[in-house]
């Protein structure tokens, strides 16, 4: 959907079947730690995708989660 091909990818993939449909809205990043506006940007799309804030899920980042697994 969108990507500034140093920092950021933005993904859109809308899934249709009989029995259901999906809408993913992803955010990449190169880096550990995003910036304000990015993180901005992001949350004005979740909106105009039909999506809620209570449907968004903010993973770990890269070698963090709980002993054992990172």
């Amino acid at each position: 959907m969108e990507t500034d091909y140093s920092h950021y990818a933005v993904l859109h993939e809308i899934q249709h079947s009989e029995a259901e449909h999906s809408t993913t809205l992803q955010l990449f990043t190169r880096e550990q730690d995003m910036s304000a506006q990015l993180l901005q940007k992001f949350m004005e799309l979740i909106s105009t995708m039909g999506l809620t804030e209570d449907m968004l899920a903010i993973l770990p980042k890269s070698g963090e989660g709980p002993e054992g697994t990172g």
